[in-house]
């Protein structure tokens, strides 16, 4: 499995058909937000390393909690809850991860576009399992939703790449972690 995840990532990062998409979300974003203050508090400047993968937390959180809840008899209202909440929380995890992509390299942008196709995906499915429940499509409901999730672990293990094998915002901003050739880590001043 690893050697797959390997080979995977190093063709993201090597597709050039990225490109494309990486330079379309970049007209997105405005130039005025790429140093605005409204973007360095959306990237966590203030805190000293990226806001985006504490904001991701409550949206996978709310989903995979639904999945343990779709096994439980009788918890589909619960389940469906837990989905809003999640969809209700996607928002804000788009947006410091687009603030994010403002400072990424090309490669790093491959990869972004990646995470952010396959956690667009996992929303849609999510919104998708929401309606269906909301409908009476309960069984369907909880397929779409096992895809979502599993979208989000495909598009959840791309932005670690992106973090830790990439090495997008580490060391950023001031306050922030800075990693030696080795690997070991020390303090910024």
């Amino acid at each position: 499995m690893l050697p797959l995840l390997r080979k995977f990532t190093r063709r993201v990062e090597r597709s050039e058909a990225l490109d494309r998409a990486a330079a379309a979300i970049a007209e997105f974003i405005p130039p005025q937000l790429r140093d605005h203050r409204v973007t360095t508090v959306l990237r966590g400047k203030f805190l000293g390393h990226p806001l985006h993968p504490i904001a991701v937390m409550l949206p996978i959180g709310m989903y995979a909690a639904s999945a343990v809840l779709d096994v439980a008899p009788g918890e589909s209202k619960a389940s469906r809850a837990l989905i809003g909440i999640g969809l209700a929380s996607t928002p804000v995890a788009v947006a410091r991860g687009l603030a994010e992509f403002t400072s990424l390299e090309k490669d790093q942008r491959r990869a972004a576009v990646a995470h952010l196709a396959f956690n667009g995906g996992a929303t849609l499915c999510y919104l998708t399992s929401f309606r269906l429940r909301g409908h009476g499509f309960g069984v369907v409901a909880r397929g779409v939703s096992l895809l979502g999730l599993t979208l989000i672990g495909v598009g959840g293990y791309l932005g670690g790449h992106l973090t830790y094998a990439q090495g997008a915002g580490v060391g950023r901003e001031a306050g922030g972690w800075e990693f030696s050739q080795v690997g070991t880590s020390t303090a910024a001043p």
